[in-house]
């Protein structure tokens, strides 16, 4: 799974404010539409918020979901920890979506 990440800039400079999206398409209708109708410079960026590649292989159905997310949670990148729920929310294959 990839996020992907719309930056805001104004002068090249970037500005403290991003948005994040689990769809490609979705984020370039965003910044299709943001970027005609503002004087800031928004850009995408695509990033993996893994560690290592996390197969459906990976949530035994046997172990509680708290088991799940502590070992889940182990595979995200530090800067991407705040999202650590969602994340295993839209990525087991046995959850309630």
């Amino acid at each position: 799974m990839r996020l992907y990440i719309v930056q805001k800039y104004f002068d090249n400079e970037y500005l403290e404010d991003h948005i994040i999206f689990y769809d490609e398409d979705m984020m370039i209708q965003y910044i299709r539409e943001v970027n005609q109708a503002s004087f800031f410079i928004y850009r995408g960026i695509v990033v993996d918020p893994f560690f290592k590649d996390i197969g459906k292989n990976f949530f035994d159905p046997h172990k509680s979901i708290s088991e799940l997310f502590d070992e889940f949670r182990k595979n995200i990148k530090p800067e991407y920890q705040f999202l650590a729920q969602e994340l295993l929310y839209r990525y087991c294959p046995f959850t309630v979506k």
